[in-house]
Formats: structure tokens, sequence, C-alpha cells
């Protein structure tokens, strides 16, 4: 039988994590099911861990393993998601991450949206604390039904699902597409997946599946040190830089430069994403003197000194309170952590 949907699992170092995620994905298999697997230099016995998987199931589950010792980075991720598309025997991929666990009867929802000829899927998760054990988010984006986008819908899929795709365990593409979009081009962004499929609007049709069939485990990213890089300064220029997408749905969703914004660098400086280093690196391109002491001051601010007004903001005023709770403390923990090791 022919392969119709493949499981891209780009790796490094989940050795931890990827057991469950295995398990919650081979409970699933079926025939015309595979799990691609790409390592990108693992050095924490992720290959010993993986090993009875691909014997127990020889002729569906592939496991590569690169270099030793590869640093976790932007341009990684992105070239090991895009060699798990080219080894791929699948008409479509999932992109799926190698520490979140699916919900039962993902992977038959999932080829029935293969099997409906779409294009793209995107596939809908739950939001869960770093143990699984918390619901943090019941279902993001949230919506009630599926939601199916011609082409010329291609604003408001851009607007209701950008912000999801920072997960890239949403995207189900077909093979083809990703492949004749050339993926190279977005190496190094952290998001090439968001690259290749916002390039240009698809000629078919795109659904978003509405029940979370993804638990996402929250607080387990791999980038916190570079988070302030990626979502201030990678994201926004990678979403503006697509030629199909109106300004109009672009500004619903990001300024083109939201680090310039006083009330964007406090929530940061809250995270401890934002310090001196961050500063030292932009405050030429803060324009007027007032505004670089502003942001200046903002760098230098201690953090337990914006810890409870960040968590009355998140309990008041975000759409989804624990999890905005649960990622600021993670935040937190995570920077003390930096500290000692630095100090």
């Amino acid at each position: 039988m022919s392969v119709e949907l493949s499981i891209c699992i780009p790796t490094l170092n989940r050795a931890a994590f990827i057991v469950e995620t295995l398990d919650s994905i081979v409970s699933q298999l079926t025939p015309g099911v595979e799990i691609v697997i790409v390592d990108g230099g693992s050095t924490d016995g992720s290959d010993q861990v993986v090993a009875p998987y691909v014997e127990r199931f020889p002729n569906q589950i592939r496991y590569v393993r690169k270099g030793e010792g590869t640093k976790a980075s932007n341009a990684g991720f992105d070239r090991d998601c895009n060699h798990a598309v080219e080894l791929a025997a699948g008409t479509h991929c999932w992109l799926m991450t190698d520490d979140d666990v699916l919900n039962p009867g993902a992977v038959s929802r999932v080829l029935a949206a293969v099997r409906e000829g779409h294009d793209l899927a995107i596939v809908s998760c739950e939001v869960r604390d770093l143990h699984l054990r918390e619901q943090l988010v019941r279902a993001r984006p949230g919506f009630a039904k599926d939601r199916l986008y011609a082409a010329a819908e291609w604003d408001d899929f851009f607007r209701d699902v950008i912000v999801h795709l920072t997960f890239v365990g949403a995207v189900v593409v077909r093979r083809s597409l990703w492949l004749e979009r050339n993926p190279g081009d977005y190496f190094g962004s952290g998001f090439v997946h968001v690259g290749v499929l916002f390039r240009r609007p698809i000629a078919g049709t795109a659904v978003v599946l509405a029940e979370p069939l993804i638990v996402i485990r929250n607080g387990n990213g791999q980038w916190n040190a570079r988070a302030f890089d990626i979502f201030m300064l990678r994201w926004p220029q990678l979403l503006w830089s697509f030629e199909g997408v109106s300004d109009e749905a672009k500004r619903a969703v990001t300024p083109r430069e939201p680090w310039r914004l006083l009330r964007v660098l406090l929530l940061q400086r809250a995270f401890g994403r934002y310090s001196m280093r961050e500063y030292d690196a932009l405050h030429e391109r803060f324009g007027s003197a007032w505004k670089r002491a502003a942001a200046h001051s903002i760098a230098r601010l201690p953090l337990g000194l914006l810890y409870w007004p960040a968590r009355l903001y998140g309990h008041f005023k975000h759409a989804d309170p624990r999890y905005f709770i649960d990622t600021l403390d993670e935040a937190m923990r995570f920077s003390a952590a930096r500290r000692r090791t630095t100090s």
C-alpha cells in the first residue's frame, strides 16, 4: 500500500520526552502511515530510546541520525525539518514535535483530511503544563467547527492561523507543495514551515481541524535564550516578507517592529527576554533620545519588580490566563537558572 501520511519529527536531545510522543503515535499507526525521525545529533541517548520503536515497526519508522554534537539552532531545526520531508514517502507530511503527544483518534482524523484532497490541514491543539497534568488552553486556535479556506480567502486564513503556527506540529502539508517552494530560503528563521506555507497563496484548499488533536507541552521550548530575537525580530520580519498577504492582514497580527512599543518591551522584560544585551543591539534604532532612555530603563528593571504586575495583567487581560501565567512562571525559572550558571 502507498504511503498517504508521513509524520516527520526533527529531534535533538529529547530522550526524556520522545518516548511519550512515539507511544502516542504508534498506538494509532495504520497501513499508509509512516514516521520519519531526523536526529540533529543528539548526545543524550536518543538513538537508544528510539531503536526499540524502529525494531518493532521496521516498515513504518525510519530514524536518521546526523553529525555528533550538533547544537540546537534555528538553522538546525529548519534543515532537519526539511530533511524529514525530503525523506518522506507520503503524499502529505505532518510536521510533528518531539515532546508533545497525540490525542486518541488524531491520526485517523488527519488521514480523513488528507483523503479529502486539501493541500494544507492545520491541526488544533490543547495546551498543558510541562508535565501534561494541568490544562492551560482547551483548544487553540479555538474554532467551534472545522473551517475551509479557498485561495481567495488567503488573508482570512493568515489572520486566523498564523499565531497558532508558531507551533510546528499544527502543520499537515502536501509534500509536493513543500518541495516546490524553496524551503532553503527560510533556513535559520526557526519557522521554515511558516515560510514555505505563506511565501505565496496556494491554488487548492486549506482546512483547520477544530478538534484538538495534539497536546502541547508548555514551557519546554529550546528557544528560551533566543526568544526576543525570534519573536521580536525574526518572526515579524518573516511575516512582513510575504507578498501574497495584504499589509492590513499583517498589521492585524503583528507590527512590523513590535520591539519599538514600550509596552511590548515591558512585557518582554517581565518574561526575562529583554535585557541590556538586547538594548545594546537595538539602541541606535529606537530613534529619539527619550525613547532610548525609556528602553534603557526597562532593560534594567528587576524581574522581581515586574512579576506581579505581569501576573495580574495575564489574569485579567489575557485571553488564556492560565497559559500566560504558566509561561511567565517557566520564564522566571529559566532566567533564575541562567543567572546561576553565569554567576
